[in-house]
């Protein structure tokens, strides 16, 4: 069996607590790109540097992860530089509720892309934004070589920082921090690398 087909047991909670922040109070703007939809705050001109979440504003100007070359390369140094800017993309969702770079190349059927980015989105749709919750990939491991369906695969030891959501009302849910072990897949086609699964492996106990 291909070391891509044992992703698909279980969903680690830990990467999954975005959804703890989508109930709670509703409305707001939708959020863009770098910032998300919280209200204006009437000056006349805006400070272009980037400024982290804080309790009483969203993030704002956070340039999106730029694809690292290495990661354009289809070699096992290729793949765990992907992999890792792959966290950075998350991550980069997490603060800002920009989805479209993780999603742009993950998947379409990658179920952890999909919820994690879908949880985060409504969070950020509905008027909130997120203090908190930086992704740190702790630890990267790979044998270096893809399986016959030429599918890669490697362990993560990814962390998360506690959270809270926050609107113009004040805080809303929060998630506690905690790392967890993820299994990576990801396919190098069409000249690009591609997210093709994430999830625990069957058996870990994180």
């Amino acid at each position: 069996m291909a070391h891509h087909r044992a992703l698909r047991y279980a969903l680690p909670a830990l990467l999954l607590s975005g959804s703890l922040l989508v109930s709670g109070c509703g409305g707001g703007a939708t959020a863009g790109p770098s910032s998300t939809g919280a209200p204006s705050s009437g000056t006349a001109t805006a400070d272009p540097r980037p400024t982290p979440a804080s309790s009483t504003a969203p993030a704002r100007n956070v340039p999106v992860p730029a694809l690292p070359e290495a990661a354009k390369q289809n070699t096992r140094e290729g793949f765990e530089a992907f992999v890792r800017h792959y966290i950075d993309l998350l991550d980069y969702a997490y603060q800002t509720g920009d989805t479209k770079p993780a999603l742009a190349v993950a998947a379409p059927d990658c179920t952890m892309c999909n919820t994690i980015t879908s949880d985060v989105k409504k969070t950020y749709t509905t008027g909130k934004w997120i203090v908190g919750g930086e992704l740190t990939l702790e630890s990267y491991a790979s044998d270096g070589t893809p399986d016959l369906d030429e599918i890669w695969f490697a362990y993560l030891k990814i962390s998360q920082r506690s959270f809270t959501d926050f609107s113009t009302d004040g805080p809303g849910g929060s998630a506690s921090g905690g790392v967890a072990n993820i299994g990576a897949s990801g396919e190098f086609s069409g000249g690009a690398w591609r997210m093709w699964d994430l999830g625990k492996v069957k058996g870990d106990k994180s």
